[in-house]
């Protein structure tokens, strides 16, 4: 990943769902295993700008602010990704043209999934987002269930559930654990503040996991 010009975005229609967490999580495991990664913030909450400001500064991970609309944000990812890999856009969490042309240029798009029939309902609308993508490509893109309660009944069912609708779904999840707002009050990740932590190694597992897509779409 390190010699390609990787661009992974993290989307969803609903706020809420952990979009912000999984793409400065991934962008700062990936800095300590040697990558280059940069953040693309593009969406008006600014969340990742913000951590970014905080004690820790992500771990030193660029963030790049952007409100650009359109086809602008695709050419910004392009640039960006010369320099960086991977290249890590946290879209708007609503159907805007800087989230669908950030879609259209991604090489996998991460949509993170609360374990929760609403949830998975707005899963299905950003699915039909997904499929009519800025330049009519439809993208590559994986569900993630995130802030999970570990083997609960609801987890195992909106599991089974997306599966059997036919939607592409990562083995790895994210538990939901105090240790992810925790590091966040310093501008952290659990892999900064833990690193031989359970929930570093979630992060780590993910992040291989992605990696693994990545090599077999090569």
């Amino acid at each position: 990943m390190k010699d390609k010009n990787i661009v992974l975005a993290v989307a969803t229609l609903k706020g809420g769902s952990g979009k912000s967490t999984v793409a400065s999580c991934l962008a700062v495991h990936w800095r300590q295993a040697g990558y280059h990664p940069v953040l693309i913030d593009a969406d008006p909450q600014r969340s990742l700008v913000r951590l970014g400001a905080r004690e820790r500064g992500l771990g030193g991970v660029p963030v790049h602010e952007t409100s650009e609309t359109g086809a602008d944000i695709a050419a910004t990812a392009q640039r960006l990704a010369r320099k960086h890999s991977p290249v890590i856009v946290d879209t708007a969490g609503f159907r805007a043209a800087s989230t669908l042309a950030a879609l259209a240029a991604a090489n996998l798009v991460l949509v993170p999934v609360k374990p929760s029939p609403l949830d998975v309902d707005v899963m299905l609308d950003t699915a039909r987002a997904l499929f009519h993508a800025a330049d009519g490509k439809a993208p590559r893109f994986y569900c993630l269930l995130t802030q999970t309660t570990r083997d609960s009944v609801i987890a195992r069912h909106i599991r089974n559930e997306l599966r059997e609708a036919g939607f592409p779904l990562l083995q790895s999840e994210l538990i939901n654990r105090v240790g992810y707002g925790e590091a966040a009050l310093f501008g952290a990740t659990p892999s900064l503040m833990d690193p031989r932590g359970t929930a570093a190694a979630e992060i780590a597992a993910l992040a291989t996991e992605i990696e693994e897509l990545l090599e077999s779409n090569a």
